[in-house]
Order: C-alpha cells, then sequence, then structure tokens
C-alpha cells in the first residue's frame, strides 16, 4: 500500500537527491571520439585533396594524390584510390553516355541528345555530392566507400 503523497516513483540509484548538484554533463553514449591514431593532419590533407582537387584541376588531382602518397600511407591510399575511381568512372560514363546520344539523335530522334545531356548533367550533380560526402569522412579520419555506381573498383 501507497503512503498519501507516494506515487510509486524512486530515483534510480547513484542519482542526486532532488535540489543537489546537477549531473555532469554528457557526451551522446560516452566521452567525446578521438581521432584514430596513425593517421596524420597531412595523411586527412592529401585525402581529402584526392575528393575536392577534382573541382579544380579534375583527373589530375586525385592521380598525383594515389602516386605521391600510396605507399606511405594506407589511409590515403584508401581515399586516393577511390577518388581516382570516381574520376575514371565519371570519365567513362559521361563519353558513353554522351556517344550513345549523340548516336541515337543522329540515326532518328535529336530529343535523344537533350535526354543524354539532362542523364549526365543530373549524374554530375550527384557524383559532385558524394565527392564532398567522402571529403567530409575523410576530414573526419573515416573510410567511407563510394556506392558502386558512383566509384567502380577499378584501381585498388
Amino acid at each position: 500500500m501507497t503512503e498519501p503523497g507516494d506515487h510509486g516513483w524512486t530515483a534510480p540509484p547513484g542519482a542526486p537527491p532532488y535540489g543537489g548538484p546537477p549531473p555532469p554533463p554528457q557526451y551522446g553514449y560516452g566521452p567525446p571520439p578521438q581521432p584514430p591514431q596513425g593517421i596524420s593532419d597531412d595523411d586527412t590533407t592529401w585525402a581529402i585533396a584526392g575528393y575536392l582537387g577534382q573541382f579544380v584541376i579534375g583527373f589530375v588531382a586525385p592521380l598525383v594524390v594515389y602516386f605521391a602518397r600510396k605507399d606511405q600511407s594506407p589511409f590515403v591510399r584508401f581515399h586516393g584510390a577511390q577518388a581516382l575511381n570516381a574520376c575514371l568512372t565519371h570519365l567513362i560514363i559521361f563519353v558513353g553516355v554522351l556517344a550513345a546520344g549523340i548516336a541515337v539523335a543522329v540515326a532518328s530522334a535529336p530529343v535523344a541528345l537533350v535526354f543524354a545531356i539532362l542523364v549526365i548533367f543530373a549524374y554530375g550533380i550527384t557524383n559532385a555530392v558524394y565527392l564532398i560526402v567522402a571529403a567530409v569522412k575523410a576530414g573526419r579520419r573515416e573510410t567511407y566507400r563510394l556506392p558502386a555506381w558512383i566509384s567502380w573498383n577499378m584501381i585498388k
């Protein structure tokens, strides 16, 4: 039987009494995450440059990142190869869709060229978004794998 004013609630063990000091701040489900050991700031910069460099100098950026640092850091090798694969995939799809659109437009329907250009534009925007996401993940020192339709695994 309960006493008047007792609603059956009891404080969990270790909780401060009512009006006591507030509990220490919590960071999600544990202490703040620490960066992985063995990945330097220089490695992170190279990995990011492989992705974002494509917007400035295209194919050359991931090529330089991959061949300049592939033997020095597995982290940079992973991101450099992935950025290079993404760039090669984009180039192959761009040339293939454009060539198919031109061939169909010349043969029968000029509207096919417009459709091909729209497909290339949509794929280009999607590729840019995934490159930015991958660059952010590399900046956080994570190994993020791009989807297979964005980055065909040609270089390992």
